[in-house]
Order: C-alpha cells, then sequence, then structure tokens
C-alpha cells in the first residue's frame, strides 16, 4: 500500500462514508515507487481505530499514453453526493495521464469500494489533468438530470535555482464529460440521472467543440487586460432526439484553450451555476531570478452543461453593465489571477476576488443571474 503513495499536492477531502464511518480521500501523488494512479481512503471507525485502503486503477507506467514509460499518479481528488444525504457516492479524479476516473463507493461493504475497469475518459496526447475536477448535476427539460464532470488540463513544475517552470506542452483543454453509466445508481438510489446501456466510449469525435477567441481592449481601473468570448454551440446528446435524426452521439463538450501554451494549473470551481477557473499563459523563464516575468491569464466563466457562454455575461463593469465584445458575450477577463476564484456578497451584490501574479488583490463585480445550470453534487462544512 505504502509504495504507492508518492509526492501528494491535493487537499484531502473529509467525507462520510457507506459503511458508516468518516474518511479521509485523497489522491495517491505523483512519483510514487510503483508509479500507478489511484486513491487513498483512511477511514476513522467510531472507536477511533484508523485504517487505509488503497484503491488502483491499474495504470502505471505501461499505460503511459506517450509510450515513454513515466510514473502516473492522481493529485486532487472530487466527491459527488447524488441523493443529497451527506454521504458520498463516487468519487471523481483525473491522473497525470489524462485519464478521467470514477471510484464506487456506494457499498456497505469497503471491500467492494474500486476504481472503474476504464476511464470515463481518456485526453488525447495524454493531456494531464492535475487539478480538481467539478462535479454537477445539470437538468435537461423534463428528463433526468446528467451528471458532468467539467476539468482543465495542464501541468507546471515550478522554477527552481537552477532551472525555470516547466509547463506542459502543446494545446491544453477544458472538458465536460457526461458520466453516462448510471443505471447501478439508478437501481439503489432515489435520485434518478439520466444514463444509457454499457457500453459507450468516449472519445474526442463525440464531444461538441466549442471556440474561445481572445478580445483586445480591457479596463484599467480593474486590472482587466482584454476580454475573451466563447461559442455557444448546442450539445446533441447520445440517445435524446436534441438535433436532428442519427445526429445525437455526443457526450459532453472540449473547449482548446487558443493562446500558446496556455493551461489549468489551479483548481476550477463552480458557482452560480457557472464553471470558473483562472488559466494560465507561461512566459520563458530562466532560473530563479527576480527579473523573471510572471505568466498571465484569463479567468474565465463558462456553461457547467455545454462548456459555451452564458445567456449573458458573469462579469459586471464598474457601471453595472454587463458586457459584450465584437457582439459576443465575454465569458472570460484578463486577470492574471492565481489560484481558486472566492466570491463574496456585499451590499447584496456579488463580487469575484482573486489574487494577481503580482501578489495584488483583484474584486470583480459578477452576474449571478448569468443562467448557468450546473448544480454542485458535494457539500462542506462551513465553521
Amino acid at each position: 500500500c505504502g509504495n504507492n503513495l508518492g509526492n501528494t499536492f491535493g487537499t484531502p477531502i473529509i467525507r462520510r462514508l457507506h459503511d458508516g464511518n468518516w474518511a479521509a480521500i485523497f489522491g495517491n501523488g505523483l512519483n510514487s515507487s510503483t508509479g500507478t494512479a489511484g486513491i487513498y481512503i483512511m477511514e476513522v471507525s467510531s472507536t477511533g481505530a484508523i485504517s487505509f485502503r488503497f484503491l488502483d486503477t491499474g495504470y502505471g507506467p505501461s499505460k503511459d499514453p506517450l509510450g515513454n514509460g513515466n510514473k502516473n499518479g492522481i493529485a486532487y481528488v472530487s466527491s459527488a453526493d447524488l441523493d443529497g444525504d451527506h454521504i458520498t457516492d463516487y468519487v471523481y479524479a483525473g491522473d497525470v495521464f489524462g485519464n478521467l476516473w470514477r471510484f464506487d463507493l456506494t457499498s456497505n461493504s469497503a471491500a467492494l469500494w474500486a476504481a472503474g475497469t476504464t476511464p470515463l475518459f481518456s485526453t488525447p496526447a495524454g493531456q494531464p489533468i492535475t487539478t480538481r475536477v467539478t462535479v454537477t448535476s445539470a437538468l435537461a427539460g423534463s428528463n433526468p438530470a446528467r451528471v458532468m464532470v467539467d476539468f482543465g488540463t495542464g501541468q507546471q513544475l515550478p522554477q527552481t535555482l537552477t532551472s525555470g517552470a516547466i509547463y506542459s506542452s502543446g494545446t491544453q483543454s477544458i472538458y465536460g464529460i457526461w458520466d453516462w453509466n448510471m443505471s447501478a445508481w439508478n437501481a439503489l438510489g432515489s435520485v434518478q440521472y439520466s444514463s444509457l446501456a454499457a457500453p459507450q466510449t468516449i472519445t474526442t469525435t463525440k464531444l461538441q467543440t466549442q471556440t474561445a477567441v481572445d478580445v483586445g481592449g480591457g479596463d484599467s481601473s480593474t486590472g482587466i487586460s482584454g476580454y475573451r468570448t466563447v461559442t455557444q454551440n448546442p450539445i446533441c446528446w447520445s440517445g435524446s432526439s436534441t438535433c436532428g435524426t442519427g445526429t445525437n452521439n455526443q457526450f459532453g463538450w472540449q473547449l482548446a484553450l487558443p493562446d500558446s501554451g496556455e493551461q489549468i494549473i489551479y483548481n476550477p470551481t463552480t458557482a452560480y451555476g457557472l464553471f470558473i477557473v483562472n488559466t494560465t499563459i507561461p512566459v520563458v523563464n530562466q532560473a530563479l531570478s527576480c527579473s523573471n516575468q510572471p505568466p498571465s491569464g484569463y479567468t474565465m466563466a463558462i456553461a457547467s452543461d455545454t462548456g459555451g457562454a452564458p445567456n449573458i455575461s458573469f462579469f459586471a463593469n464598474a457601471t453595472n453593465n454587463f458586457v459584450s465584445a465584437n457582439g459576443a458575450i465575454v465569458s472570460g477577463i484578463g486577470l492574471s489571477a492565481v489560484g481558486t476564484p472566492s466570491f463574496v456578497s456585499a451590499e447584496t451584490k456579488p463580487y469575484m476576488v482573486n489574487q494577481t501574479v503580482s501578489g495584488i488583490g483583484s474584486v470583480t463585480q459578477v452576474n449571478a443571474g448569468a443562467n448557468g445550470i450546473g448544480a454542485r453534487l458535494n457539500w462542506i462544512k462551513l465553521r
């Protein structure tokens, strides 16, 4: 069990499980001895006894999509409580090889908890997933809701005294994947979700493409250096009648990040039904130096279920007007922010709070009525 533990980065989550115990759940980290990907569940029983369980995906160096025999691992995990009883049903996570996993914790017996036999989805060319995924419930008319798992790809190896920061190469993307395999859950749970008969395989050809475009301009008073628009292409969901006969074969969406080297190295969040994340656009730096230039990036807010722009912009300027650019809805603003955005309310108005790469705080008014329909499927106790 210990040989599967690498360098851990993700924050453990504390959840109650179906065997009645509480547990800390976390990814096994990077560069373990075995090089596999999996999650640890540290349970604490009613007597205070502590036990560890490792759920292995079986995807180690032999499964390297690039064929280099590199080590795999999981950094962050996310939970899903599908029926609102404050007990975790599934755990979702992405690995360094770009595989999206579901771990089934629905049994009352811990011995039956396990990773899926295959990934829900694998990114092309092994785009790495090193940040947390978000899990939401997206309603579609009178049909049962779809469980959507949204995430971005990218990886940063921090700079040292002798070398600059290293980022993933190639185009990185944001994805939204429908977990279509809900038949076992629907047989158990009181809350039903859209499901299809197995087997189903999700590839990028079965994802609707959304496109992001950078638009010049900005607002010096708020530190915004530019805008970004995103298309609103509808998704022809597999098994539905959304589009014409024979064209309903899609399982989600994909959005390529348009700027050179742009990627996701900070955890996204879900707020007001939207997927919100700070992107990073690297610059070329040498060894650690006070003259190094910081990276830039956009703060993006897109629909959790479609990956497209919301019906109206999530971002508001100082005069309380919801902004557009070139006739399209603004879905990203150039803040060069780091970390995960936070949200507060003041005088009945919602605001997004970030810290920028220069260490300066940024407060942006947002529009809580941007018509996102993704509802969070996990919970946290606030103290």
